[in-house]
């Protein structure tokens, strides 16, 4: 059972309002004005608030703004003798459920208020996944629970005192970097520095300079000494991304780091000495790099001291919530828009997704749908094609027994266009028939939708 908060100044609408609503079985509590409704929300949990516009001490939408700050996954339905669309509008985009006019009949209203309790619950769920991430251990920005996620963490803390080198595995957009990072600030080394490199993005004349400096006058265009990232990094961590792409002459300098901490910059001849801890990622398979020549033997074993494989996100299944969430709140606080919530359907949609690009494509794929949703739910709908086409289906139709073939049809067709999220494509390619029959079976469908009925 649910709580509704009704909030009108005009006694008979507040007081046929709690009455029409008490046959949904929820507990209505009533108020007359904003303040007096803070003072029901300060005291007990409310989930729905019905709220006119126009209140004796204040606006409808400031009253609204207050009762999320209290009750976070609270919704609000708005209503208004005289409303203008300038009011609804407004209203919306601050996260107001709905918008109706006082001239509503009760049974509509009880069916936007039962989509909107459904809605609620939903919200209150993504609240509970939220204090989830709050509640995240001191490794920071990696956020899940799943069990491959958990064994990530564990020899994260397990190999951060030392000063080991640490080769991380793993798919793009899995979250190397990251890793990278738990490791350095769950270390000795955290007030020092953390410097990373891309190898993969820097061409082979500009890497060598990039890692150990060089100085003046060593090349055109060296107008002056500059440090390397071995030298920014003394005392620290160096992350070494895309390692595989290092050319082999660069190779045996970086062999020499390893092994006795020191190097000269490009052109010059002072051997100069760091205390750097190296961490390596890589998305290729470096030991078949090896077998075919690309990448010395040598250097692979003397990066491979601890060897960190991280899984891909279709093998994190459990973490998708959580990271949707982390990245909802992200996006919404960047452009400014009220708290969102993700639906059951376009969460399940995101869970079986095959996600190629991994934790990378689904932050790609939640900023989308924030940009494109209209409401503060995020649907089957807002989600990108690829993402719709693997949205799972329920599996079942019920069909009254006694139906007509032609209502069956009917059925099949509208259900299923639901649960693809209207693609007609992917309904025809389901439903096992061709585009142009379905779009034939919709439009007979229309016509015969349009034909009135007999007196």
């Amino acid at each position: 059972m649910s709580v509704i908060l009704v909030v009108d100044d005009d006694a008979p609408t507040r007081e046929a309002l709690a009455t029409g609503l008490k046959k949904l079985g929820h507990e209505i509590i009533t108020a007359a004005s904003g303040s007096e409704a803070l003072e029901e929300v300060r005291r007990q949990t409310v989930d729905l608030a019905i709220i006119d516009l126009k209140l004796p001490d204040m606006e409808g939408t400031n009253l609204f703004e207050a009762l999320r700050i209290i009750r976070p996954e609270a919704i609000a339905i708005m209503i208004s003798g005289a409303a203008t669309v300038n009011d609804a509008v407004t209203a919306l985009k601050k996260g107001i459920y709905d918008f109706i006019t006082k001239d509503f009949r009760m049974h509509e209203l009880r069916k936007v208020v039962s989509k909107a309790l459904e809605t609620q619950e939903i919200l209150a769920e993504n609240q509970r996944l939220r204090q989830a991430l709050q509640d995240r251990s001191p490794t920071g920005r990696l956020i899940g629970r799943s069990e491959a996620l958990l064994k990530v963490i564990h020899l994260v803390n397990q190999i951060a005192p030392v000063k080991s080198t640490v080769l991380l595995s793993g798919e793009s957009g899995v979250g190397k970097e990251l890793v990278a990072e738990a490791i350095h600030f769950q270390s000795p080394r955290r007030d020092r520095p953390f410097v990373k490199l891309n190898c993969g993005v820097l061409t082979e004349g500009l890497i060598e300079s990039e890692l150990f400096g060089h100085e003046k006058g060593a090349f055109t265009g060296a107008i002056q000494q500059r440090k390397g990232r071995f030298e920014l990094a003394d005392t620290g961590t160096i992350f070494l991304d895309e390692i595989s792409e290092i050319p082999p002459a660069t190779q045996v300098k970086l062999l020499r780091v390893l092994q006795e901490g020191e190097f000269e910059r490009v052109g010059g001849s002072q051997t100069l000495k760091v205390d750097v801890r190296v961490i390596a990622a890589t998305n290729v398979d470096l030991e078949a790099a090896v077998a075919e020549g690309r990448f010395r033997k040598d250097l692979y074993y003397r990066l491979n001291v601890i060897h960190l494989a991280i899984p891909p996100l279709r093998d994190r299944q459990e973490d998708i919530p959580l990271l949707a969430l982390h990245f909802l709140d992200k996006f919404c606080l960047e452009n400014k828009r009220a708290t969102m919530g993700i639906s059951p359907e376009a969460m399940a949609a995101l869970k079986s997704h095959y996600w190629p690009g991994n934790v990378r494509e689904l932050q790609n794929v939640v900023e989308r749908a924030v940009a494109l949703c209209q409401g503060n739910m995020i649907e089957v709908a807002d989600l990108p094609d690829e993402v719709r086409r693997h949205s799972p289906e329920s599996g079942q139709i019920t069909i009254p027994v006694g139906a007509s073939m032609e209502q069956i049809e009917r059925l099949a067709i509208t259900q299923t266009l639901k649960k693809t999220g209207g693609d007609k494509e992917l309904t025809a390619r389901l439903l096992g028939i061709g585009l142009a029959t379905l779009y034939r079976r919709l439009k007979d469908m229309e016509t015969q939708e349009s034909v009135p009925e007999e007196s």
